[in-house]
This record gives C-alpha cells, sequence and structure tokens, in this order.
C-alpha cells in the first residue's frame, strides 16, 4: 500500500511544489522550493526504484504502473531535475543581471518547469495507454510555453512550431492507440475492462489480431516518433532546444524525448509478442538510420550551439532506436542504457552551452574561442561532454555505443552497421573541431571573466561523475534494473 502510494504521489509533488510557486514572490525562496521540490521528486523515485528490484512492478489506482522499464526513466527524470535545479540558480542570476528575465515572471517559470516535471512523470508511470498519450501532450502544452517564455520572435516562432509539428504529430499516436484498444477489446471478447492497460495488453497480445497491430504501430513510430525527433518528423527539434532556456533545453533533450522513446518502447512490446520481432525492429531501423544519416550534415555545418547539439539529440534518438530494431538482449539493454548516458551527457552540455553563451554573448560558434583561459572548469566539461557525444572511452556513451554496434553485427545487420560507423566517424570529426575551436585560443576581450559558481556548478559536476563512472563501472543495481527491463521487452 505504502509503495502505491508513492506511485501517485511521486508525480503530485512536483505539480503542488509549481501551484506553490505562484503565490511566491521571493527570489530566494522560489530558489529553495526549486531545488528542494526535485530533491524530493529524486527520492521518490529511488524509494520506487527500491521496491521494484525488490518486489516486482508495483500499480496504483488502476492506471499507474511501475516496472524496471519505467524506473530507469523516472530515475533520469529525477537526475536531471536535480542537477538542472542546481544550474538554475546561476542562470537566474544572469538572466536578471542581463535584463532578460523580469523578477515579477520567475514564478511563472519556476512553475512551469515543475509542471513540466510532473507530466514526464506521468508519462513514464502510466499503465493505461490513454493516460500515456494525454501526459505526452501534457509535455507539449508546459514545455512550448517555456520555449517561447521570454516572448521574443524567434522564441516564439520556435514554440509555435513545436506545437503544431508534435501535436500534428502525436494524433498519429492517438489514432495508433485506438487501434491498439479495439484489438485488445476483441481479443477478449468485447470485454473493455482493461483493455487501454499496458499490463493486460501484453498478457494477450498473442491473441491479437497481427495485421490491426501492425497499423497501430505505424501510427505510433510517426506519432510517438515525432515527439522523440526521430528524422524525417525532427524538424521542430532544433529550433525548440535552441530557442529554450537553457535550463529547459537540458529537460527537453536529456528527458523529454526519452519519454517519447518510452511510448514507442511499450508499443514495441505489445508488437512483438503480437507479430513477431521482425516488423517493429525493421521500422525502428529504418527510422534509427535516417536519423543517424539526416543529423549528420546539418552537424557538419552549424555554427549555432544550441542548434549543433539538437542535431546531436536526432544522432542518439537514432542511435537508441537501433539498438530497440537489433533487438536481442544486447541491442535492447544497450539502448535502454543509452537512453541514461545520453540523458545525462546531453543535459550537461546543454548547460554548460548555456554558460558559454552568457559569456560571450552569442550562440556563433565562430565568435567564441578560448574558453580554457577564461572559464577552466566550463572549458574542461564542454571538452569532455563532447568526447562524451562523440562515442569516444572512457565516457559512458562508449559503452552503449559499442552494445548497439556488437548487437547489430551478431543480427547480420553488416551494411546498417557499416553506414553507422561511418556517420559516426565523420560526426565525431565534426563535433571535436567545432569544440576544440571554442575551448581552445586566446578569447575575446569582451568575453566575461566572472568566476563560475559554486552551486551551480555543483549541478554540473553531479553530471559529470554519472558520465564518467557510467563509462567505467556500472553499478549491480543498476545492472539488474537494465536486465530486468530487457526481459521485459524482448520477452
Amino acid at each position: 500500500m505504502m509503495t502505491s502510494s508513492l506511485i501517485w504521489l511521486t508525480p503530485l509533488l512536483p505539480f503542488a511544489v509549481g501551484l506553490a510557486m505562484l503565490l511566491v514572490r521571493d527570489r530566494r525562496i522560489l530558489a529553495t522550493l526549486d531545488v528542494a521540490g526535485s530533491l524530493a521528486v529524486l527520492g521518490l523515485t529511488l524509494a520506487i526504484a527500491g521496491r521494484v528490484v525488490q518486489g516486482g512492478p508495483v500499480s496504483a489506482l488502476g492506471i499507474f504502473r511501475a516496472d524496471e522499464v519505467a524506473v530507469l526513466f523516472l530515475l533520469l527524470i529525477g537526475l536531471l531535475a536535480v542537477a538542472v535545479s542546481l544550474a538554475t540558480l546561476g542562470w537566474v542570476r544572469h538572466e536578471l543581471a542581463r535584463g532578460q528575465m523580469r523578477p515579477e515572471r520567475l514564478p511563472y517559470y519556476y512553475a512551469l518547469v515543475h509542471g513540466f516535471v510532473a507530466t514526464m512523470l506521468v508519462t513514464v508511470l502510466a499503465d493505461n495507454l490513454g493516460i500515456l498519450w494525454i501526459a505526452m501532450e501534457g509535455t507539449t502544452i508546459t514545455s512550448a510555453l517555456l520555449v517561447g517564455f521570454h516572448g521574443d520572435k524567434h522564441g516564439l516562432e520556435a514554440a509555435w512550431k513545436y506545437i503544431i509539428v508534435t501535436t500534428i504529430g502525436i494524433s498519429f499516436g492517438l489514432f495508433g492507440t485506438v487501434l491498439v484498444y479495439g484489438a485488445a477489446a476483441h481479443a477478449q471478447g468485447g470485454v473493455l475492462a482493461g483493455a487501454m492497460n499496458w499490463s493486460s495488453i501484453v498478457a494477450i497480445a498473442p491473441r491479437l489480431d497481427p495485421g490491426i497491430i501492425r497499423i497501430g504501430f505505424i501510427f505510433v513510430m510517426v506519432g510517438y516518433g515525432t515527439k522523440a525527433g526521430l528524422a524525417p518528423m525532427h524538424m521542430w527539434l532544433p529550433d525548440a532546444h535552441s530557442q529554450a532556456p537553457t535550463p529547459v533545453s537540458a529537460l527537453l533533450s536529456g528527458a523529454l524525448i526519452k519519454c517519447a522513446l518510452f511510448g514507442i518502447i511499450r508499443f514495441h512490446t505489445i508488437a512483438r509478442a503480437a507479430c513477431g520481432p521482425g516488423f517493429s525492429q525493421g521500422l525502428l531501423l529504418t527510422f534509427g538510420l535516417v536519423s543517424v544519416v539526416v543529423a549528420t550534415p546539418f552537424i557538419l555545418a552549424q555554427h549555432d550551439l544550441k542548434r549543433l547539439l539538437g542535431y546531436h539529440s536526432v544522432e542518439h534518438v537514432g542511435i537508441i532506436a537501433l539498438g530497440l530494431g537489433f533487438g536481442g538482449g544486447l541491442g535492447t539493454y544497450g539502448a535502454l542504457l543509452h537512453v541514461i548516458n545520453h540523458g545525462v551527457t546531453k543535459a550537461l552540455v546543454f548547460l554548460v552551452a548555456g554558460d558559454v553563451i552568457g559569456r560571450y554573448g552569442t550562440r556563433d560558434m565562430r565568435l567564441i574561442r578560448g574558453l580554457l583561459g577564461i572559464a577552466p572548469l566550463a572549458g574542461t566539461l564542454l571538452l569532455m561532454g563532447a568526447f562524451s557525444l562523440a562515442g569516444t572511452p572512457p565516457f559512458s556513451i562508449f559503452i552503449s555505443e559499442l552494445m548497439v554496434i556488437q548487437a547489430g553485427i551478431a543480427a547480420g545487420r553488416y551494411v546498417m552497421v557499416a553506414a553507422f560507423l561511418v556517420m559516426v566517424v565523420i560526426i565525431f570529426a565534426g563535433l571535436i573541431h567545432h569544440v576544440g575551436q571554442m575551448v581552445f585560443g586566446t578569447a575575446a576581450a569582451s568575453a566575461s571573466r566572472e568566476r563560475e559558481l559554486p552551486m551551480p556548478m555543483l549541478g554540473l559536476l553531479l553530471l559529470v561523475a554519472a558520465m564518467v563512472l557510467l563509462g567505467v563501472y556500472l553499478p549491480a543495481r543498476l545492472d539488474r534494473v537494465l536486465a530486468r527491463a530487457t526481459e521485459i521487452i524482448v520477452g
């Protein structure tokens, strides 16, 4: 009973904290509530993870459910919420100093961020597929308001583009959900009870009509794939991620697109059991490889730092899709590990990029030089994050990318693996070139040499520790959760 309460309390807490923030005007109290609320969310997610690891999946209210797959995403959201809250302390100070944020708007910003976190938590805890879809729409509303929060022309344009593209896309996801629901209700002899719950559908998946499930999964891939940023439905992502406030960019890339992948994984599990692994894995491979290939030239030609990182999200979402598509225990395990590795690394790099942009007053990488000289810690972290994103050892992304490649070879997908490796090498060269030019050299006299504040840096160091640790050591408990989550997906 206690664990059941934890499940519905976890998304309720940030929602309640967000409402409370609307009543507060003092900046210090808002910052304290922000950090305390995020720490409480992380504590609740850790408590749920502990109960699931010890006793298996836990349900609540008939619509929420936490299993090992959900636990991975919960832990990622909790960790990023804390790191972003700490980093926001410095970001808010600089925004107010530069006049880009009015003090009276701070309560609305903080409230929207916590509402955004609450909708993501509902998404990954939802057992009911209809609730999952509604929660995904909720993430669109809250995050779109944050993307256009500054109210400038480019931010509002990016927010509207984000709303229009993802809403149209997620409508396809709704149709796919309805088809799966209809197949489940038919398989139960017209009984509607439980026909929308993922756990109930998986239990009867071999009895579902394969034709309907195939069509439904196609709609789901297009719908949830749009929100995940899979090419060619990715056109909203570079704009939204580049125009959003820096802490929001970290949550968008680190956590939100992973929530959309969570939806795809849930339906992929159903499709595997109903139609066999070939169909859904084939679609995932197609979208995954297209995403990696499409992202490559944009990464090479990009001059806007935050747009560069946005296109890297397209690439890495493609890598996760490839891992799921190659399938088997190794490919699925590698894809799930990559969810964590990329989420941590990309949040780190976005937060460092925000500091860099604030110092130089521009996002144009051609005008950013000598970062190591004026901000040694930020420059070092940017280099480390870039090498991790490029898939070099000893950082975490190297491990999960290697697993995906091994899974592709084991599955006999040699052409796809070869194409993937070519793109990875090209992206590595392009990314290291871009970041090397920013970090080394002589900084312009106009660049800010303000010292790095300890509390915001604590959030960054938390992410760095996770990024490095997962590159050299995988904790036994996390390995068990990953292994069990892999079993749930592949059967």
